[in-house]
């Protein structure tokens, strides 16, 4: 059996659907690659327990912008967690263990012929030579403010997350999967080589949007 990639959009501490989602796939650890394109935790319900979850799964993850900040805040010297003071209770003890977890997730994932980011790719500049803002960040780019993606022309099919006003997006070469869950959207997960498209329905409106 060929190997399946499966890649998962921004979870934000949806765990019933990520667990629903996962058992629709019928994920199989032992011939799947399973990887999340960030924002797993805060805004939602359970981020801890999609934390745990995740790390029951054999799975890989990028950062996204709210683990980035997180990694930044756990760097300071006084660490208050502004806008995290629940995900920290949350997690409670194990705090320190998820931040020392998170440390280690890259900022993208190549793979044979993708390539997948939390936010985006800056145009005409390798993803190795991209700050982790913009990687974890980005939606524009230009004095015209055009979407990132408009200006993308590499070689190869690029997969993110992180903008959840477009609702996803499939381009040739360019598949959004950030579907909203949090805010009442959907979870959606990208398998390859297929590029099927997966989507499980959020079960109620966890956070107000943006």
């Amino acid at each position: 059996m060929d190997q399946r990639t499966i890649i998962v959009g921004d979870v934000h501490g949806c765990i019933d659907e990520l667990q629903q989602l996962i058992e629709s796939l019928d994920y199989q650890p032992v011939s799947d690659r399973l990887i999340f394109l960030g924002d797993l935790v805060n805004k939602g319900p359970a981020s801890r327990e999609v934390f745990d979850y995740f790390t029951t799964l054999d799975a890989e993850a990028i950062l996204g912008n709210h683990e980035w900040r997180l990694l930044e805040q756990a760097r300071a010297p006084k660490k208050t967690w502004p806008g995290y003071g629940t995900l920290s209770e949350a997690f409670a003890e194990t705090f320190e263990t998820f931040i020392k977890t998170i440390e280690a997730w890259p900022l993208f994932i190549r793979g044979e012929g993708f390539s997948v980011v939390h936010a985006g790719k800056v145009p005409g500049e390798a993803l190795e030579d991209s700050s982790a803002s913009d990687l974890t960040s980005i939606r524009t780019w230009g004095m015209k403010e055009k979407p990132w993606f408009d200006y993308y022309d590499d070689p190869g099919l690029i997969v993110f997350g992180h903008w959840a006003a477009l609702g996803g997006l499939d381009r040739p070469k360019i598949i959004g999967l950030d579907t909203g869950c949090v805010y009442g959207g959907a979870l959606s997960a990208l398998l390859l080589p297929e590029r099927k498209i997966v989507r499980v329905k959020a079960r109620k409106i966890y956070c107000p949007i943006d």
